[in-house]
Parts: C-alpha cells; structure tokens; sequence
C-alpha cells in the first residue's frame, strides 16, 4: 500500500528512508516536484536534487549540493500534472542518477557523479506556486545479513555401534 504525503507550496523537504537504490513514486501536482537524495534526513551538502516539472512545468533538472549550474538537464513541457498522479522512478547505482517516467525503462535524465555518497534518505517537497500529493511505494526495512560465526560447541553424544540384524 503506498503512503499518501502532501506537500504545501514551500521549498522544505520531508525525508523518508530508502534501502537499495530505486525510488519510485507518483506524484499530483501543476509544476515543481522537487527530490533530495542525501545520506542523512537533513538539508546539508552532500546532496542531490532533482526538479520535475520547474520551470513552469518545461524543465527537469538534477542539482548538486544547490549549486548552479544544473549537473543535467532536459525539457520536459507538461510533464507533471495538477489533476492527475504521474509515476516516475529515480535509480542511483555505480556513480549514475537516472530518472525515468513510471513503464519506461529509459531515463529522461541522467548524470554520472564522480563522488557519489551514500543515499539513505529521499526528501520531497513541492514549490514555487505548488502544492502537491505524493504517493510512495513503502519500502521494507532491509533484512540483517546472515551473520558468519564458527559453530557453538554441540556436546557429542556417543554413537553406539552394534550388529544390525
């Protein structure tokens, strides 16, 4: 069952953890779906960002640490939409971010960061005259990995051997 967020019009992301590193999510809004893929669930450098639909709902861009210039960039006019949820994916694996629209396998952004740090929170916000309804795909608590010890000491019981008739 996804989880159902609102977001008012104000640029203050509201963090949810991730495991793995696949994110995938609707979103309900008229321009300016905006992420934070960060290692802490805090507005701090190091972070990316990614705006869906700024600009008037024409642009997506991926940001560094809130720095311009934009690290990616790709018109994308009307992408999202007030009235109805758009899906969309965000991977981040060997040094890449990607973003994808929700059955689309190919990105319609993308960048290779050189220094990706860990991503263990995903913020979401909307702004700059929007609001928003996000719908997330709940993640499940990732599962302890086996631990590896040598084997408790079992006490031996004797084997008693006999004639098998």
């Amino acid at each position: 069952m996804p989880l159902e967020i609102n977001t008012p019009n104000k640029l203050e992301y509201q963090f949810h953890p991730v495991f793995g590193s696949l994110f995938t999510f609707k979103v309900r809004c008229a321009n300016d779906a905006h992420l934070s893929l960060a290692t802490n669930p805090v507005e701090e450098n190091p972070m990316y960002e990614v705006f869906i639909g700024g600009w008037s709902n024409n642009k997506s861009v991926i940001r560094k640490n809130r720095q311009k210039p934009d690290v990616a960039a790709a018109i994308t006019p009307c992408i999202v939409d007030a009235n109805e949820f758009r899906g969309f994916w965000i991977q981040w694996a060997n040094n890449i971010i990607s973003v994808g629209r929700e059955c689309e396998a190919v990105a319609f952004l993308s960048y290779e960061a050189q220094d990706l740090f860990p991503i263990n929170f995903v913020g979401i916000c909307t702004a700059w005259g929007a609001s928003g309804t996000w719908l997330i795909d709940e993640m499940p608590a990732p599962v302890p990995s086996r631990i590896t010890r040598a084997p408790l000491a079992v006490p031996r019981v004797p084997v008693i051997k006999g004639n098998r008739t």
